[in-house]
Order: C-alpha cells, then structure tokens, then sequence
C-alpha cells in the first residue's frame, strides 16, 4: 500500500499532555493474541526464502535472522544500493540487468537456488509484481508483507497479495461465522514511528543515488523521481517538526465551525493505490473529481476538508493546486486544505469520509462514519461502505453497520495482522517473530 494509515503518521502517542486523549482515542487496539505464536526451532527446516523486496530500514535483516532461526536458508536480492545498505554483503544474490530481465532474472534464481517461498513489501509496484508473477508461475509459497492495514501498531502479512489484492472475501455472509467472544487485553502500542521510518526512508534513497554507478540499469518504481521524493521527505519532516502545533490548532479550529462537513483523504502521491486500484491516478485527479462532484450535488451548507497524506512526499504543492479547482467550481471558501490534526476527532464530527483505498477510510468505519471509496479496496464489502454514487452520498451518506464491522475487524486482525512496527527498533525483533508465526501456521487466527 503504499503509505496512508488507519491513523496519521504524524499523531505520535502523546501521553500525559493535555487532551493527549482526543489525539488517542483513535488507536481502538484488536485484542490480544488468542495464543502464542510458535516459531518452534526447525519448524522452517529445509523451506529456502527469497527476499526480494524489504520494507526501508534494518527490518529486513531482522526478518532473514528470525527466518534462520526457525530453521530456514534465506537469500536477499540486492537491486540497487538502498538494498545493499540495508541487508549487506551475506546471503545474497546481485542483479546489475535492465528492467525488462526482471521476470526472468527472478524466475532462474527461483529455479537455481530451489527456492521454496518468495516475500515481497507490497505487491502491485514494478519490481514486486514481477516478482510475484514469477512465483506464482514457478509454483512457490508467496508472502506479501505491507504497511498494517490497522495501524500504527501493526504490520501486514499475507498469503498471495494485499490491499485489493487480499484473499479476504468481499461478501458480507463470509463473515457470519467469525468467533467473537473476547480474547482479553489488547497489546501495548509500539511507540514512535515517524522519526525512524523518516530516517530509514531517506537513508535507504541516498543508498539508491550513491549506488546508481554499480546498478545503473536500476529503474526506481515510483511516479516521482528519487532525488524530489529523497529531500522531500526530509523537509517535509522537518517542517512536521516545527508545525506540528499549528498544524493540530489549524485542525482541530475545523471542529469549532458549526457547519457540517465532508472529509476526503489523499494518498501518498504515486502509491499503489493510485496507480493500480483507482480510475484517478493522481491525488490532483482525486481532488479535481471529489471538489467537481461536491459543488454540484453537496448541501449549500456544508464545507469539505481535504487531508493531506502523512507520508506525502511534498513534491508537488497539493495545497495550491486544491484552492485552484476549490476556486475554479465557486467554492474558494467552502474547501479547507489541511497537512495534519487528529484525524480520529476530525472523522468522527465529519458527515462521511471519501477515500481512494486508504487505511484511513478504514479505520474511520471504527468511528461509525460513512465511507465513500472511489477505488477498489479489501473493505469494499456492502454494509461497509456506501456504495451508492458519490453524488448522492453528499446528501443521505449511509453509516457501517457495526455488527459486520465488528466481524470483519476480527477476521481481518486475526488472519493479517501482526503486532509491531517495521521502523521503531525497539520492536523489530518482536516484529520479525510475529511474521515468522504467521509462515510457519498459515491461515491461523492469532495476533503475534
């Protein structure tokens, strides 16, 4: 998935500061595992994993550590200088070929190496989906890990494909028989993650520059180029740091307004979830469809809130380019633009909540708004999500049904998510365990 979250990135816990509460009350932790995870030692024994794609970070070597621990030969491919930097020289396996050698490049090294499962951090970008047709052609276990689909205190792990690509059903009867008798005290959350996923994010691009001599042929998968989203990173980050009070003030004045309003949220700009499982491309394209739509068919009395993504790279000034279409349609003052704030507070007083796929739609069903997606989405299931057109969604939206989302948060936390992080250190290890359980009893119903 790229990068958009059940909550902001830029929401840290905040504890023991006033109203740290209002910031909080989003985090609606699944509960504890109904039973250990088992990475009983030789459990992997003669099982050979090919790690193609790592999340950004010391993550990925953690992962290989606890995989040969359960008894399993790894290998790491090593793509570009960001993969070097990251893994190292050990267990490795180099590629220095054009793009278009990517599939086979793959699919003989599946072959040579006799490699009995492939893992990959999303599925749908360049490399990954090469790297998953290659594995399913060749008849190997496919593990997909991505960004927790409810974070920020979970990871996810799936057999097969994530996002609009999960093996989850989208029928609302698949869920009737989903055990809901308590399982005890949710984990604790993970901590702080922006400061170590901004770091791992832009040490694993410098990686990328520095090593451009030896892997020249290394075509970065993304709809921006590197060096933009590398500095943009940094600075929007710094900017986050100095703004963040601003930025939460600015937020939550929006509450104070007696005016009803809608909240749409943007993807980070390039992500999966634009290019592959959307009709509009572009965060511009979304805003563009979402304000057009808006001045048409909303009520006169209500206003719309667009929130930037967390993780946006700030390569292009979104919120210029939202006051020009607001301007454009007559609506100069009823659409806000705004980089950060509570999105829990900002959810919960909205009237519903339009979304491309992103993991803010879903964690905004948690707080019984209305959900619009203008994209394909593991949670596009109906009783979940209004599935009526966006022009009549302004003026009659349809709340989630709490007793389907109950179910299917259940499923979907049992079945996908692992506790942890991919970035604070503090719980890599831990991380890795989890992920490792998963592999080794797959389709077993228990937080790790």
């Amino acid at each position: 998935m790229a990068e958009g979250a059940g909550v902001d990135y830029d929401r840290e816990p905040q504890m023991g500061r006033p109203g740290a509460d209002r910031l909080r009350d989003h985090a609606d932790l699944p509960p504890a595992r109904t039973r250990p995870p088992r990475n009983r030692q030789g459990a992997l024994a003669g099982r050979r994993f090919l790690l193609v794609t790592l999340p950004a970070g010391p993550f990925g070597r953690v992962l290989g550590r606890a995989l040969r621990q359960a008894g399993a030969q790894t290998l790491r491919v090593i793509a570009n200088g960001g993969d070097l930097l990251d893994w190292g020289l050990e267990r490795t396996v180099f590629t220095f070929g054009r793009f278009e050698a990517w599939p086979t490049f793959i699919s003989e090294t599946i072959a040579k190496r006799r490699i009995t499962d492939v893992v990959v951090f999303g599925d749908v970008t360049a490399y990954c989906a090469g790297a998953v047709g290659a594995a399913r052609a060749a008849g190997v276990r496919l593990w997909v890990m991505e960004n927790g689909y409810r974070r920020p205190n979970w990871v996810t792990l799936e057999a097969d494909g994530v996002n609009a690509n999960s093996g989850l059903p989208r029928q609302a009867r698949a869920y009737d028989d989903v055990d809901m008798r308590p399982l005890g005290e949710g984990p604790p959350p993970v901590g702080a993650i922006t400061p170590y996923h901004a770091f791992n994010v832009f040490d694993y691009f410098a990686g990328v520059i520095l090593g451009w001599p030896i892997f020249r042929h290394y075509r970065y998968p993304y709809a921006h180029r590197i060096w933009p989203q590398a500095f943009g990173h940094a600075r929007r980050y710094a900017v986050w740091l100095f703004r963040r009070g601003a930025r939460e003030r600015e937020a939550l004045a929006l509450l104070d307004d007696p005016r009803p309003f809608f909240l749409a949220c943007l993807q980070r700009e390039g992500d999966s979830q634009l290019l592959c499982h959307s009709k509009v491309k572009t965060n511009s394209a979304f805003m563009a469809e979402v304000i057009r739509s808006f001045a048409s068919h909303a009520p006169a009395d209500a206003f719309l809130v667009i929130k930037n993504h967390p993780l946006d790279p700030g390569v292009e000034n979104l919120a210029q380019i939202c006051r020009t279409i607001a301007w454009s349609h007559g609506l100069g003052g009823r659409v806000r633009f705004v980089e950060g704030g509570p999105f829990a507070a900002l959810a919960r007083a909205s009237r519903g909540i339009v979304a491309v796929n992103s993991t803010a739609a879903l964690a905004a069903l948690d707080f019984a708004a209305p959900v619009k997606l203008l994209g394909s989405a593991l949670f596009d299931i109906p009783g979940l999500i209004d599935p009526q057109p966006l022009e009549t969604f302004w003026s009659d939206p349809a709340a989630p049904d709490q007793e389907l989302l109950g179910r299917f948060r259940r499923r979907l936390s049992l079945r996908t998510q692992v506790w942890g992080s991919y970035h604070n250190p503090k719980v890599l290890d831990r991380t890795a365990r989890g992920i490792v359980a998963r592999i080794i009893e797959p389709g077993a119903e228990f937080l790790a």
